[in-house]
């Protein structure tokens, strides 16, 4: 946490955030003026941090940035937005504020975190792509990671997994008496890969 949420902003300020803001939630007249902002009901008051740039300019998802090309794209179109925010800011306020923020959360790795934070179906792909690597490169790369920190999720976990294995077991019995069908339906590798940690 420390090391992508600086101190000196814990207690404030906050603002109201539009969590679900992406290019097909605006709505623009033919000389680009905003008409309509929709999809609202998502919006919540959060830290200056997590007023993050937007992703979504160079049309990927947020869990689309796997590649280097793909993540030199997005910093060299945040560049130019930040520059056109500063502009912007500027012109409205007289000094920056928010502005150096952006470019801290986005070069720090912070940018990241606060995605992996508050998008859940990206969460895993970000943190194994972006965040992990600013601490270990190798673990990385390699499955050790995987293999050991889910032990770490709650102090009965292995409790935890052994009766979700059991409770598949019975469901896919479930499905195939309910559909007829002979042969058993293979397991998810999910499934298969915790089975073998547990027995290990």
């Amino acid at each position: 946490m420390h090391r992508f949420i600086r101190p000196e902003y814990c207690d404030g300020p906050f603002f109201l955030t539009l969590t679900y803001m992406h290019r097909s939630n605006i709505f623009f007249d033919e000389q680009w003026n905003v008409q309509t902002v929709i999809d609202l009901e998502w919006a919540c008051s959060q830290p200056v941090e997590m007023q993050l740039p937007p992703y979504w300019l160079t049309s990927r998802s947020v869990d689309g940035f796997t590649d280097p090309e793909s993540i030199a794209e997005l910093d060299g179109l945040l560049k130019e937005y930040f520059d056109i925010y500063a502009e912007e800011e500027l012109a409205q306020n007289g000094h920056l504020y928010h502005t150096p923020i952006m470019r801290h959360v986005w070069q720090s790795g912070s940018f990241w975190y606060f995605q992996a934070a508050t998008i859940p179906k990206g969460m895993y792909l970000l943190f194994s792509e972006h965040v992990q690597p600013l601490f270990n490169k190798e673990h990385y790369e390699k499955s050790i990671f995987d293999e050991v920190f889910w032990w770490y999720w709650r102090v009965d976990v292995k409790d935890v997994v052994e009766q979700k294995l059991k409770d598949k077991e019975k469901y896919t019995a479930d499905l195939k008496r309910a559909f007829g069908v002979e042969e058993p339906i293979a397991a998810v590798d999910v499934a298969i890969k915790l089975e073998e940690n547990i027995g290990t």
